[in-house]
C-alpha cells in the first residue's frame, strides 16, 4: 500500500516542465535543498539534494554525497511548491519543503520554510522554474 501511494503521489498534475533544478536556501547557506524536477504531462522529481551544516543527503550518489534521501509526496503549481522528503525505504519523512510563489507584473518571487527533522527550520527563498 504504501509503495501504491508512494508511486501515485510522484504522479503531480500540471502543465509542462522542462527537466530543471529548484534550489532553495537559507539567508547564509547552512540549510538547503535542491530538486530536479521534469515532466510532460505532470511534474516528477527525478533527483533531490539537501545539506543542513555539516551534514548532506542525496537521492543517487551520481547527485553527491550524503545519506540517502528520496522524494515522497510532491505537488507543485503556479503558486505553489509542496515536497516531502523521506529515508531511503520510505519510512520516515526526514524533510518538508513548502515554498509560495507569486507575481505581479515583472516581480517574481518563490520563498517558504525548509524543515528538517531532528535539525531544525529555516526560512528559505528559491531559485528554479
Amino acid at each position: 500500500m504504501r509503495s501504491l501511494i508512494f508511486a501515485a503521489s510522484l504522479l503531480v498534475t500540471t502543465p509542462s516542465f522542462a527537466t530543471e533544478w529548484i534550489f532553495c536556501g537559507n539567508a547564509d547557506d547552512t540549510a538547503s535543498v535542491g530538486v530536479l524536477v521534469g515532466g510532460i504531462d505532470f511534474a516528477e522529481i527525478s533527483a533531490t539534494i539537501m545539506h543542513v551544516g555539516d551534514q548532506d543527503w542525496a537521492s543517487s550518489e551520481t547527485y553527491g554525497p550524503g545519506g540517502p534521501i528520496r522524494p515522497a509526496q510532491a505537488f507543485i503549481d503556479d503558486d505553489q511548491i509542496l515536497i516531502d522528503l523521506t529515508d531511503d525505504e520510505s519510512s520516515e519523512i526526514v524533510a518538508q519543503l513548502r515554498v509560495y510563489l507569486a507575481h505581479e507584473g515583472d516581480d517574481y518571487v518563490q520563498g517558504g520554510v525548509l524543515r528538517v527533522r531532528g535539525h531544525g527550520a529555516w526560512v528559505v527563498s528559491c531559485d528554479g522554474p
